[in-house]
């Protein structure tokens, strides 16, 4: 019924005329619903909102009951929905789509996800490995989310690396834990090194292999800058199993292939974290086994993690040496999810109740841990022998 009328009145002296409008007023109803929103940090995020009502309803945009102020990145559109534009881990809240007029307000609540962390890593390399010093290695490395499964995908390239030691280098898939750690798909509630630290770290990592070899890197990661990229700086020193008695660019340049496995990481104190793996790599037909374990110091003001142990679960690795380019290419698919046990302290660790957190168990304060010397270590020990005596 609502619209334009006219009423006409007429007798024999004349005609007179009226017009008028008749508006039915109705409250606000949101015609267009924001879903659920998850995107990858830096994407562009779309909250779309249309009402309908009369007269035509106003929308705004609230987070957590606060109206959100309009910057360079966040805009609402003169259709309603709300843009957010290079969005960050911060951004993820929930939203409120608030459709008003004269007759009333209407509310509708939607949450946004913020993921997963840089697109990019890059850095230098520098040490010796097998008693060998190189100069300067570069690492780049990008980070994509993989369509087909629920991980992210690691591809990094270390360039200018000698051949003499360029075999052993691809050995090391650990240079890498602080990037695929860092940008690792999250599960569930699941934070990776970027929603934890903010990409601003040490880790120090030891690899020893079941031949005796042991290798140490010490990790540092300075953030992310304004492209995107996370920032890293390694020193490595020690050695790495060598296969080839020699340089031969046909079997160095194979690619060498890594089973599957996974990272286990405990909360161990305030802006603390230990992680440790085992693992094997096939090459020419040889599967050999090595270990590692990290030690992750970051700020305690950004919090710990949200579970006391997390798994980070890599697989699809491959590693490869080109001779003639002097690099090596890496490839690995990570994500990361609440450990099995993840409300438990793995073997070792005892509960501490003020975080809560993990903490290291000293088996060496243990009368008869070891018949001569004793050697705490997180989550074991090591016993050793007088000189003349083995263990």
């Amino acid at each position: 019924d609502a619209g334009d009328y006219k009423c006409v009145a007429t007798n024999d002296a004349g005609v007179v005329e009226r017009r008028l409008t008749l508006t039915l007023q109705s409250p606000p109803v949101i015609s267009v619903e924001p879903v659920e929103t998850v995107v990858e940090a830096g994407a562009t995020a779309m909250l779309n909102c249309q009402a309908s009502g009369e007269p035509p309803p106003a929308i705004g945009w609230s987070r957590q009951g606060r109206p959100v102020v309009g910057d360079e990145r966040v805009t609402v559109l003169s259709n309603g929905s709300l843009r957010i534009v290079a969005a960050q881990k911060e951004d993820t809240s929930e939203y409120e789509c608030v459709a008003r007029n004269l007759m009333g307000s209407v509310l509708l609540r939607v949450p946004l996800t913020v993921q997963g962390g840089p697109s990019r890593a890059k850095g230098s390399i520098i040490g010796n490995i097998n008693d060998i010093e190189f100069g300067v290695a570069f690492l780049n490395a990008t980070v994509t989310n993989s369509p087909d499964s629920e991980t992210q995908v690691i591809q990094a390239k270390i360039t200018n690396v000698p051949r003499s030691i360029g075999p052993a280098m691809r050995k090391l898939v650990s240079v890498l834990s602080p990037i695929y750690w860092t940008t690792a798909k999250e599960i569930g509630e699941a934070m990776n090194g970027f929603t934890l630290t903010d990409a601003i770290f040490k880790r120090e990592t030891q690899v020893e292999f079941a031949t005796g070899e042991i290798l140490r890197m010490t990790h540092i990661a300075r953030g992310v800058d304004s492209e995107g990229a996370l920032l890293l700086d390694v020193v490595v020193s020690g050695h790495v199993l060598q296969l080839h008695g020699g340089v031969c660019p046909l079997a160095d340049a194979w690619i060498l292939l890594f089973q599957d496995y996974t990272e286990d990481y405990i909360q161990t104190g305030p802006g603390q974290l230990y992680a440790h793996s085992t693992r094997l790599f096939t090459v020419d037909g040889v599967s050999v086994p090595y270990m590692w374990n990290h030690t992750i110091t970051y700020d305690h003001s950004k919090g710990k993690m949200p579970f006391l142990v997390q798994t980070l679960h890599a697989s699809s690795i491959a590693a490869e040496y080109d001779p003639l380019e002097e690099a090596v290419a890496f490839k690995i698919h990570a994500s990361i999810a609440k450990g099995d046990r993840s409300n438990q302290c793995p073997a070792g660790f005892g509960l501490d109740s003020t975080g809560p957190y993990c903490s290291d168990i000293d088996e060496c304060e243990t009368r008869d841990t070891c018949q001569h010397e004793c050697r705490n270590t997180p989550g074991s020990y090591q016993c050793s022998c007088p000189s003349g005596y083995r263990l």
